[in-house]
Formats: structure tokens, sequence, C-alpha cells
């Protein structure tokens, strides 16, 4: 099995963001429980409203992976988090990091209001539970340039790739990054956020 994963930039003045490092920390090969052998095309993604949905598509078409993994920061988050929807929609307080602010505006134009994770979402938070590692189950991957990437993966499945599986995992800060906020945030090492996210995987 072939799995593009990707994480993000930093963004919002912070100079790390935990989902890309603990993707860049996942080893480039591993077996699931289920023991198929698994490749990883690991990639980092912009915190780009108008730019994730081009880029995701081209690596997709490139790599031609049979599952995508999209991973993003929600700073606050005790845990980790599988996202079990997008919604059609951009609208946030910040703009991201081209500058660009959206209130109200839809992912695509005319699209479903909400897509499903293709993903055994339930079954990758008992993984990661399972390791000793705090997750569930969200029903809001927000509407910031996470859940905006998130609905275009799914879009592209639904039109293009409909055997592809696909999602969201969202991760908490790493516990450099909570120190250095005026008011205490939950935190995991940035290690067990790793692990996290291979148990994940490793359920698929």
């Amino acid at each position: 099995m072939k799995i593009l994963i990707t994480g993000f930039a930093p963004f919002g003045g912070e100079s790390v963001n935990p989902s890309w490092e603990a993707v860049r920390g996942l080893p480039e090969e591993f077996q699931t429980s289920k023991g198929e052998s698994v490749t990883l095309v690991k990639q980092e993604m912009p915190v780009s409203y108008d730019r994730c949905g081009g880029i995701i598509k081209e690596l997709m078409e490139q790599n031609k992976p049979d599952c995508v993994i999209c991973v993003g920061q929600a700073g606050g988050r005790m845990g980790l988090e599988v996202e079990q929807i997008a919604i059609n929609l951009k609208d946030a307080h910040s703009p991201d990091n081209d500058g660009v602010p959206y209130h109200g505006a839809p992912v695509i134009e005319g699209g479903p209001d909400g897509r499903f994770a293709r993903l055994p979402v339930r079954e990758m938070v008992a993984a990661c539970k399972g390791a000793g590692i705090p997750a569930k189950v969200s029903f809001s991957a927000g509407a910031y340039v996470c859940n905006c990437l998130m609905y275009h993966v799914l879009e592209i499945i639904e039109k293009q790739y409909p055997k592809m599986r696909g999602g969201f995992i969202h991760v908490p800060y790493e516990c450099g990054q909570a120190a250095a906020q005026e008011r205490a945030k939950p935190s995991l090492p940035l290690s067990t956020i790793t692990d996290g996210l291979l148990a994940c995987l490793k359920a698929l």
C-alpha cells in the first residue's frame, strides 16, 4: 500500500508545525496490523486556501496512492483527533500564510455541504488509544486551511479516484509550543505525536 501523507508549514507566528515535524519522523516503510507492507510519500503543504487544492491534486496524480492522509495542527486539542467530516466553507478570523482571509466562502462553488472521510476513523482512534496515546473522533475540522485541504482531497477522490481512501488527522501542540503560550495549553511530545500517527496508519 502506498500512502501519501502531508503536514503543514508553520503558521500564526509559530516557528514549527508539529503536523509536518511528526510526519517527517514517520518511518518510510512499515507494516499494518494486518501485515500489509506500506510505503509513505511525505509532503509539506503550504498554509494557503487557494494553493492547497491544486498542490494536493498534482501530488495525487503523480503518486497514485492508495490512501491520502493529511495532518494539521489544532492548538488547544488534547490529543490526536481523526476527522469524520469536512465542510464546504472557508471562514476564519486570521488570514492564511498568503495573507488571504475568507469569511463564509465555499471551498468549491456548488459542492456538497460536507464530505465524509474515507477512512476507518474509529479503528484508527482505537489503535492510537491502544498505544497509550490520547485520541478521539472529531466532527469538526474547523473552517481554516486544514478543513479546506480535507474537503479538496475528498472531492478529488469522489470525482477521480473512487477506490482511493482519504481523510485528515489533527494533532495538538508539541510541548515547546505550549510552553511558549501565555496561557497553558494541552500538548504532547513530538515523538508521541509521531507514534500516534503511526498507530493510526497501521490500523488502515
